[in-house]
């Protein structure tokens, strides 16, 4: 059998690039590059300035009618860039939830992908696919790369970036006792039977171990939300933040969400512009250093936000929600009374 051809790339360095600060780190990612054919280029910042662009040699670059200038390493870090900026607004936004720092930004589109994260405090690193169904290789790659310069360069330890591989899910034995507090917003139909469906929805996917809370929006408007924030097995992670102000925060968030939402659809639309209106966003992950907040869209109208505070949880916990989000976009909505 004949032994694979590695896949080229180019390394594009900024001039302030020098072999002592970056030279491991960029061979890092020249390597990561190599192996994961779904990425099509990665970026490192330092300070939020850019300090080199991997690209792969087999992907048309980007037009140069990005920027004036036409400089290859601009344009191809400009997706990048924005995601950073975006991840710094949401990192503020997160922050006085008192979880962490915002360490993974993930934005899957129907074409494109975006992936972000830091290394550490001030050092962030950038990818981007523009392979349909690509993220999940991209990410998965990503989270390692990241791991690898915090241990190996830095000497810093693992911050299980997208959850513990080993960590055992939530095992459904039925409802939980008591279940879920569930409330009904103004977009929820009047609709008893519709109404008990969703709240045995989330009595089977939101639990104390992965999945603890859950949103569900339509035209930017609640339908339902339910978490376990009340259980006493919670309770010491609510010493700092009280459990009403994380519910308000995560509403708050939810209805914020719509002016990041139109900055990350304009990255995306930077990779693979697409015909008509633009990109259509099918996943967002904000992986903070004690959980992850995800939002999954079920329609261009509508999706859930959900929850976890276990960082070892973050990946069990996403398949939760999609799950729950598979469920809940294939409910028929009661006609309006």
């Amino acid at each position: 059998m004949a032994a694979p051809v590695p896949h080229r790339s180019t390394t594009l360095r900024e001039s302030h690039w020098t072999p002592k600060r970056h030279g491991l780190i960029t061979a890092l990612c020249e390597e990561t590059v190599a192996r994961t054919p779904v990425i099509r280029s990665l970026t490192h910042y330092s300070n939020g300035i850019l300090d080199f662009a991997v690209l792969r040699a087999d992907r048309a670059p980007l037009s140069s009618l990005l920027t004036e200038s036409g400089d290859d390493a601009q344009n191809e870090s400009l997706a990048g860039s924005r995601l950073l900026l975006c991840a710094q607004d949401l990192g503020a936004v997160l922050r006085p939830l008192k979880t962490g720092e915002l360490m993974r930004t993930v934005l899957a589109g129907t074409r494109a992908g975006l992936w972000g994260g830091r290394a550490r405090p001030g050092e962030f690193l950038a990818a981007v696919t523009d392979v349909p169904e690509g993220v999940p290789d991209m990410d998965e790659a990503m989270n390692g790369l990241v791991t690898r310069i915090r241990t190996e360069v830095h000497g810093l330890p693992d911050e299980l970036l997208g959850g513990d591989a080993q960590a055992k899910a939530h095992l459904q034995s039925g409802e939980a006792t008591g279940g879920p507090h569930v409330d009904f917003g103004t977009a929820a139909a009047p609709d008893t039977v519709y109404e008990q469906r969703l709240r045995d929805l989330w009595r089977t996917h939101v639990n104390t171990t992965d999945l603890q809370y859950a949103g569900y929006y339509r035209d930017w408007t609640l339908v339902c939300v339910g978490d376990v924030f009340d259980s006493q097995e919670l309770g010491p992670r609510f010493m700092d933040v009280s459990v009403r102000t994380r519910r308000t925060a995560y509403r708050d968030l939810s209805r914020g969400l719509r002016g990041h939402l139109i900055r990350l659809k304009d990255a995306l639309d930077l990779i693979a512009p697409p015909p008509g209106s633009g990109a259509s966003v099918e996943r967002l992950v904000l992986d903070v250093q004690e959980g992850a907040v995800y939002v999954h869209w079920t329609s261009p109208r509508a999706f859930l936000l959900g929850v976890t505070l276990d960082q070892r949880q973050v990946g069990n916990a996403e398949r939760r929600l999609a799950g729950l989000a598979r469920t809940t976009g294939g409910l028929t909505v009661p006609p309006p009374s």
